[in-house]
């Protein structure tokens, strides 16, 4: 299996548009980030665990896709 790299964008509760933030600030635990789109602000420890269990996701489907290529090229 290949080393994959997966991007996940952060996504506003509210509006689901995706956000953007300043890129020399860090946030972290606690911080309040406001949509660009419609000004809300979201919490950054919901933002992230949104952000975790998409990654998981697809993760898991992209190790489920390899298995079943590789089971498929052992049994032709």
């Amino acid at each position: 299996m290949e080393d994959k790299t997966f991007n996940i964008s952060l996504k506003c509760l509210f509006c689901d548009s995706p956000l953007q933030g300043d890129a020399d600030k860090e946030f972290k635990s606690g911080d309040l980030i406001e949509c660009l789109e419609c000004h809300e602000h979201n919490d950054y420890d919901a933002l992230m665990d949104i952000a975790i269990e998409e990654g998981k996701e697809k993760v898991a489907e992209y190790a489920k896709d390899e298995i079943e290529k590789s089971l498929k090229k052992l049994f032709k």
